[in-house]
């Protein structure tokens, strides 16, 4: 993920406090790495202090999608049942309070965790 990106997704997550925002990720995959190249403000997107999502019949079709990212407004940047349970793409981040470089974590569609770089 490139600064620019880490940086719209920190300035997000700020602007959405206390309730929970989100994104799309967009980018591809490569091997076994997954490179984030842009994101997307998902149509019709709901946010709460315990949720945000989003009806993803309502998305354009556009294989670039990769994953989400969202934030979470408490101190665990780690995933709910409910953000596995509601699992999209390949990837999906997680950033928390007080919402900087080294609180957003990647994890897998089973909430494993993978590696993340950020540069």
């Amino acid at each position: 993920m490139t600064k620019q990106i880490t940086d719209s997704v920190i300035t997000y997550a700020k602007s959405w406090h206390p309730n929970e925002g989100i994104l799309i990720l967009q980018g591809k995959k490569e091997k076994n790495l997954i490179k984030v190249t842009g994101l997307i403000i998902p149509p019709f997107s709901t946010h709460g202090p315990y949720y945000s999502g989003f009806p993803v019949y309502e998305l354009p079709f556009d294989l670039s999608y990769i994953g989400t990212i969202h934030s979470h407004p408490s101190r665990s940047n780690k995933p709910s049942l409910e953000d596995l349970n509601h699992f999209f793409g390949l990837v999906s981040l997680i950033i928390c309070y007080p919402y900087d470089t080294e609180d957003i974590a990647a994890f897998d569609r089973n909430g494993n965790n993978m590696d993340i770089e950020i540069g």
